[in-house]
């Protein structure tokens, strides 16, 4: 569907009309208005394939004399997206698994109508989104075409630069400079384009700009043609991106009454985005500055901040004050926050609002900076009409940007919620300062939590939990496993299984699993000062799985720690490894080959558990903790037992965790398990600590 609001089109290749009204009808109930159509038999459904456009199909297993897969094979021959969910007399997982595998998008039994509306509901929204993403690529592809014949056939001389060379140059650009192609500017140096006695005058343009500092004027200098003469021009610089890579777009005019025209057609467009009250930039102006910004703190890689300053009592003001008088306080506000900002973009966003964007500053010194601003305003008297006075203060909103920053409007949105928490938590008063931090918002928000992670890893803030496990044969052997969490502002620890996802996305896993790796070394190394012979056993990701260099940094961290021993036991998860299963195999023997043994955890989910150890050479086993949560019954007890014994019979050493009483301590204790682990032994630390269970 185009919209939320717009009506389903539903056809449906079905025998029952009763079971199509049910499901229709918990459609409307859920907020989904649908329009179906019931057919019994395949022409009726080709033909309507090629007289509408549909957005979904059901369709049941068997319909008159055709099945689903000739439905699926209709809409295929057709090349249409309409996804199609198969309607089963009964369940039966083997006609789930063929329908799934033939292209449909999932297959329910007819009369589970809930189930129906949710999984219709779910992929609607998900045609929604490859529609909108088909539509967007269109446009992009038409955008990027009319942009490219409007470069070609500028009358202004346009080039893009990066890092300092030429990587396009439009025809107008090479005929001013007096070459013959646009091939024979690329990879030259923008700088052999400009005379010498204006080199200097140059580089320090180039460099103001670099800075991200506020270029009010066009460059004028001498550039230098082909043939050596000379030309008087204008330059003007504008961040831009060309074949996908940012870069910088450089405008040349000539030096002359079209270039004078030119300039007075900018500075009308500057006194356009000015606000007549302020004289400050008014919101159109703002805009673009913030994704000017934003472009440059990524580019840079360096730190940014948005200011969000929002007049707490503007009621007030105009009841006392009226119109008039409100505008002579709004004015008064902005000289001095223009005072006291000179560095930057200052705009007046809204009546009541300003925004400043600061570059190049840390969380400490914003904080101080707002702070001294909300002093200010709050101390000072403001004249209103009658002689008479009046006092406001502001709340500030502060939003930093960085290299992972979100893009404008996420940006803007949590300034401006930041600015609202200060009243919130001054009970409406305002005059106040608030950082938006990741931290409180990571678990609701995807943009936050990347932030919040790549703020962990740049300031090592994850914190290292250390449960031991247990030796049946040796009492005195100290073996931790490692687990890593991420510190929430509430005092919360996050897991791995809620914030790896997210890493995983924005490649951040293979970074945390280095953290982990090149931190838990260090706590051991320092541990192994008073026990000798301790090890620890780290988990790592899929992204490590692929890591070329996994085994070479294991190597040096191990010899590190105790280059006589094999202090660090690397684990993979099951599904990571038969996944991966090439990739685990080469690792398993490069690791063992650098003195570090191989463990799998997670074990026994797959159909063929045993199949994985034919080809992955590991040295132990950490079984799956359903098999340890209810041995009290007799068919998963006798599970667990099979399993020991084939994984002892393979000549792993098994580890079984998730030990939460005695009963289930005795019981594996007669299975042949090395190692037992869990709360009812010892809880994570996060200290190296081992308690002794004898």
């Amino acid at each position: 569907m185009a919209a939320k609001s717009e009506t389903l089109r539903l056809l449906v290749l079905h025998n029952s009309a009763d079971n199509t009204e049910e499901i229709v009808k918990s459609l409307k109930n859920a907020g989904t208005p649908t329009r179906p159509q019931l057919l019994d038999n395949l022409e009726d459904f080709e033909d309507s394939l090629n007289s509408q456009p549909w957005d979904l199909v059901l369709a049941g297993e068997d319909i008159s004399g055709c099945t689903y897969m000739d439905a699926l094979q209709s809409i295929r021959n057709r090349d249409k997206d309409i996804p199609l969910i198969v309607l089963l007399k009964t369940y039966d997982e083997n006609v789930i698994v063929e329908a799934l595998e033939a292209g449909a998008v999932d297959a329910i039994v007819f009369d589970q109508h809930q189930h129906v509306v949710f999984c219709i509901r779910r992929e609607i929204k998900n045609l929604y989104h490859r529609r909108s993403h088909r539509s967007a690529e269109s446009m992009l592809k038409e955008t990027e075409k009319r942009c490219q014949l409007l470069l070609e056939n500028s009358r202004d001389a346009i080039a893009y630069v990066h890092d300092g060379m030429h990587i396009y140059a439009n025809a107008s650009y090479v005929e001013l400079f007096g070459y013959e192609s646009g091939e024979d500017l690329e990879g030259m140096p923008v700088i052999d384009l400009v005379a010498k006695e204006d080199l200097g005058s140059f580089k320090d343009y180039l460099r103001s700009y670099g800075k991200g500092e506020k270029i009010s004027t066009d460059l004028k200098f001498h550039g230098v043609r082909a043939d050596g003469d000379k030309i008087d021009a204008m330059m003007q610089l504008t961040a831009a991106s060309y074949d996908s890579e940012l870069c910088t777009q450089i405008v040349i005019r000539r030096d002359d009454g079209k270039a004078k025209a030119a300039m007075l057609a900018e500075q009308l467009k500057a006194v356009t985005s000015l606000d007549t009250l302020t004289g400050l930039p008014n919101r159109v102006r703002f805009e673009e500055a913030l994704e000017e910004a934003l472009i440059r703190v990524r580019r840079e890689k360096n730190q940014g901040a948005l200011l969000y300053m929002s007049m707490d009592n503007i009621p007030q003001i105009n009841a006392v004050a009226g119109i008039v008088g409100t505008d002579g306080v709004i004015a008064a506000v902005s000289k001095v926050l223009r005072d006291n900002l000179p560095d930057g973009v200052l705009a007046r966003f809204s009546d009541a609002a300003f925004t400043a964007i600061l570059p190049e500053t840390g969380v400490d010194p914003v904080r101080s900076l707002s702070e001294k601003l909300c002093q200010l305003i709050h101390d000072r008297l403001f004249d209103i009409p009658g002689g008479k006075t009046i006092q406001t203060s502001i709340s500030i909103g502060v939003a930093m940007m960085g290299e992972t920053a979100p893009d404008a409007p996420e940006v803007l949105s949590r300034a401006v919620n930041a600015a609202e928490k200060v009243k919130l938590l001054n009970k409406g008063a305002g005059n106040g300062v608030n950082v938006y931090n990741p931290a409180e918002n990571a678990a609701a928000n995807d943009s936050a939590l990347r932030e919040l992670l790549a703020e962990a890893l740049e300031q090592s803030k994850f914190k290292l939990l250390f449960q031991p496990l247990f030796d049946v044969e040796d009492e005195s052997a100290q073996f931790f496993e490692v687990f890593v969490r991420l510190p929430l502002a509430d005092g919360k620890l996050m897991t791995p299984d809620e914030f790896m996802p997210v890493a995983q996305r924005y490649q951040l896993g293979s970074k945390i699993d280095r953290w982990v790796l090149i931190n838990a070394s260090k706590r051991l190394k320092e541990h192994l000062v008073r026990n000798p012979g301790a090890r620890l056993l780290i988990n790592l990701t899929a992204e490590s799985l692929q890591d070329p260099a996994l085994a070479d940094l294991a190597s040096k961290l191990s010899k590190a720690i105790d280059p006589k021993g094999q202090p660090l036991v690397i684990q993979f998860s099951e599904n990571d490894v038969v996944t991966y299963l090439k990739q685990a195999k080469e690792h398993s023997a490069l690791l063992k080959a650098a003195g570090c043994p191989v463990s799998i955890t997670n074990f026994g989910c797959t159909v063929n558990p045993l199949n994985t150890l034919k080809h992955v050479d590991v040295d132990f086993i950490k079984l799956d903790r359903s098999f340890t949560q209810d041995l009290s019954v007799e068919e998963h007890l006798n599970m667990t037992k099979k399993m020991a014994a084939d994984v002892n019979e393979a000549g792993k050493k098994l580890i079984v965790s998730y030990v939460e009483n005695a009963t289930t301590v005795s019981k594996l204790w007669t299975m042949g398990v090395r190692y037992l682990q869990g709360y009812y032994l010892q809880p994570p630390s996060e200290n190296l600590v081992y308690e002794s269970q004898s």
